[in-house]
């Protein structure tokens, strides 16, 4: 290997682990700092109201995209910590081949990755727990009847009952632990609105505001329950024609990038003779090759959530 390319690495790793270190040492210190930073939301600053607001915005966007996204509980601190390392490892990394400008674009590209993998984690999940919905709807409708009108025990017998309900069941079983740690009416809407976003649809905001009104209020919403029924049933009849129509081209436009790309790397191995160790030098480790894999890499994935969100719409009505 090429000595130049094996001091970038070697570089790489070192700048890494340092930022690494750097945040073991100083991570409460950092979190307490960003803690403060979006804590400013919750005082009324008269001078800059709006920037106040953007921060909270930002914080409980994040808190729910985490929440819904990721099966272990990570704060919106940690996150945005780790972007931030993110950033810096490879805009200093970048900066030996770059120019100051395509580096801090290269650093902020890379740093809005995680972001990128959790959303589209995220829609996929929404899109899996949007079909779920006429099942999730039929078993809670029946369970809600047999119950008596127990919004609790409707919520605990449909998770034991219909465990192939993968996503709304998890889901359910967050707002079940929630809705009996606690009988603040805010805090039951903050509750049922977690469960709506983690599925994102209007029929999941809809079961969502009959589950906080059977709570709060006790208030029989079998009819609710069985209007939105009878709207998922005719909204999947519409899904499965969207789907016979629109399933050939979602396949070549989520295949053809990365196929041709893979098809470019072995035509300049095994075709034009190109040594491994050059096309890793001319990729990774030149300003041009770089650039163009940074910028590659982040419209495939911009790409990618574009189809998750447009064409794979999800079962709504």
């Amino acid at each position: 290997m090429d000595r130049q390319v094996l001091m970038t690495m070697i570089s790489a790793v070192i700048y890494l682990m340092m930022a690494a270190g750097i945040l073991i040492l100083l991570r409460r210190r950092v979190e307490a700092a960003i803690d403060v930073f979006f804590s400013r939301r919750r005082l009324r600053d008269t001078r800059r109201p709006a920037a106040g607001q953007a921060a909270g915005r930002l914080a409980d966007h994040l808190e729910c995209v985490l929440a819904a996204g990721l099966k272990r509980p990570v704060t919106s601190t940690a996150f945005l910590v780790f972007s931030i390392a993110l950033f810096f490892t490879v805009f200093i990394v970048s900066a030996k081949t770059l120019a100051i400008g395509p580096a801090l674009v290269t650093g902020f590209a890379f740093a809005g990755l995680p972001y990128l993998f959790l959303r589209m984690r995220l829609e996929r999940q929404r899109r899996a727990g949007s079909f779920e919905g006429e099942k999730l709807v039929s078993a809670f409708l029946a369970h809600y009847l047999v119950t008596g009108g127990n919004i609790y025990e409707t919520i605990e017998r449909v998770r034991a009952a219909c465990p192939h309900l993968k996503v709304t069941g998890t889901l359910l079983g967050a707002l079940l632990m929630k809705l009996r740690s606690t009988g603040d009416p805010s805090r039951v809407r903050a509750a049922a609105d977690a469960f709506s976003y983690g599925i994102g649809t209007s029929w999941s905001a809809m079961l969502a505001y009959a589950i906080r009104t059977a709570a709060v209020r006790g208030t029989d919403v079998t009819p609710a329950l069985e209007d939105i029924l009878s709207q998922l049933r005719e909204a999947r009849a519409l899904a499965e024609e969207r789907k016979r129509i629109n399933g050939e081209s979602v396949r070549m436009a989520a295949y053809l990038t990365p196929g041709l790309y893979v098809g470019s790397v072995f035509v300049s191995l095994f075709v034009m003779g190109l040594p491994p160790a050059t096309l890793l030098r001319n990729q990774f480790f030149s300003g041009p090759g770089f650039a163009l894999f940074t910028a590659f890499l982040f419209l495939f994935l911009l790409n990618r959530i574009l189809l998750e969100t447009l064409t794979n719409r999800k079962l709504d009505f």
